[in-house]
């Protein structure tokens, strides 16, 4: 249990023992926040994994009956969602920082202040994915970090984090 003490001093009421709990909230916040950053990363990482637009090589059994290697081009049109994997390099340049880091990249700067985290993808091209504009404007927006979001979020699971994380530093004081 946490001790706190409460007293009436006169016209003031004064509430006592929580210095400590307060100094280690942030690291609950920070905690919450970093395993939030991480959630959502996997979940985006999962929408730049659509099946590839290339073609896959396939084992096939000839007329002879030898086997032999043949190339097949897959019936996945260009634009599809999940993005589909094509050099692999949107999936690489999905990124995050914890609270107060900074990354500098090809296509800027990304900041996260000290209660914040930031989910980011540093290809050239990925903001043209990500809104539907430029060459994939045909293809319309592919919010794979928006929807990442959301996926990640379905029945308040940042709420839950963010709860458990808080939790765990009240069970410290209760030992």
């Amino acid at each position: 249990m946490l001790n706190i003490k409460i007293t009436v001093e006169g016209e003031k009421l004064v509430i006592d023992g929580l210095n400590q709990f307060v100094v280690q909230t942030p690291n609950a916040i920070r905690r919450a926040l970093e395993r939030t950053a991480k959630g959502v990363m996997r979940e985006a990482f999962s929408l730049l994994s659509g099946a590839g637009a290339k073609g896959v090589t396939k084992e096939v059994t000839g007329k002879s009956g030898g086997k032999y290697n043949k190339f097949q081009k897959q019936n996945i049109p260009a634009g599809g969602y999940p993005v589909p994997v094509r050099t692999g390099h949107l999936r690489r340049s999905l990124d995050w920082l914890k609270p107060g880091a900074t990354k500098e990249t090809d296509v800027g700067v990304f900041t996260a202040g000290s209660n914040e985290v930031v989910v980011y993808d540093s290809a050239q091209y990925a903001r043209v994915i990500h809104e539907g504009t430029g060459s994939s404007t045909p293809h319309g927006p592919r919010r794979y970090l928006t929807d990442a979001l959301e996926n990640f979020n379905s029945g308040s699971r940042i709420s839950q984090i963010i709860e458990e994380e808080i939790q765990k530093e009240v069970d410290k004081f209760n030992q």
